[in-house]
């Protein structure tokens, strides 16, 4: 597990502050990942087992020497493709990279934000969580 920052650009040339979170994976029979441009059944399913992806983050700020969830509306439901295309069962093992985008704001303040993390499978196992170091970032927040 490992998360970097980097200073960037979107698409419409704004400066962004990227949050790169890497996650190491093994996987018994390579039923990572999902598909769901295809297969709106699929996305229901997953929606009322949990209500996330196979690719939850839960993101954590710093307040006041506390820990507090942060609610960051773009992670509710996120998905990665399917890893093991060929179709065969197999293990399978490699590092997931998600890229998390902050603007780079007047408004935006430093935080320290950490991210705990799990992914499941399509038969609904679930990773161990994963706790990220602490990284800070620049975040729009009223309280700041």
């Amino acid at each position: 597990m490992g998360i970097d920052k980097y200073d960037a650009n979107d698409s419409l040339g704004n400066q962004i502050t990227n949050v790169r979170i890497t996650l190491s994976f093994e996987d018994g029979d390579g039923d990572l990942g999902e598909s769901l441009k295809d297969n709106a059944a699929r996305e229901d399913y997953l929606k009322e087992n949990g209500g996330w992806g196979n690719y939850q983050t839960q993101v954590l700020k710093l307040e006041k020497d506390k820990w507090v969830n942060y609610d960051l509306p773009l992670l509710s439901f996120l998905v990665f493709p399917v890893l093991k295309t060929d179709g065969t069962r197999g293990p399978i093992r490699g590092k997931l990279d998600y890229d998390i985008s902050f603007p780079n704001s007047r408004q935006g303040k430093l935080a320290p934000l950490k991210f705990l993390v799990k992914i499941r499978d399509r038969e609904l196992r679930e990773s161990n969580i994963i706790e990220t170091d602490s990284i800070s970032v620049p975040i729009y927040d009223a309280e700041l």
